[in-house]
């Protein structure tokens, strides 16, 4: 049987956003939040949204926008990732190229 057509539900979808952002559920709701009401919120204000989720998977509206933009930008946050990683290599690179002529010039002498 192939279930690759088989469409993703909204928790799924909830569950890969933030594991693309590297953030928990939670914290995905409160992003979700002040994206879409332009607020900071309160935990309060937040938890019996969560808890319905847990309870029921029911993702509130406002939560599943913030979701399918960020999945409709992992072309985005991959172009980001390639990006943080050729910053990483253009940082630690001339630092791990002195490492190794400094060890070689110890083992040499």
């Amino acid at each position: 049987m192939n279930f690759s057509n088989k469409k993703l539900t909204d928790d799924q979808l909830l569950h890969k956003a933030a594991s693309l952002l590297g953030v928990g559920e939670f914290q995905l709701f409160t992003d979700a939040w002040q994206a879409w009401y332009d607020e900071k919120p309160s935990e309060k204000r937040i938890e019996p949204y969560f808890m319905e989720f847990l309870d029921q998977s029911l993702v509130p509206f406002w939560v599943r926008n913030y979701v399918r933009k960020i999945l409709s930008n992992k072309e985005l946050l991959d172009r980001e990732s390639r990006r943080l990683i050729t910053g990483r290599i253009t940082y630690y690179g001339p630092l791990l190229a002195f490492f190794i002529f400094f060890m070689w010039y110890l083992m040499k002498g």
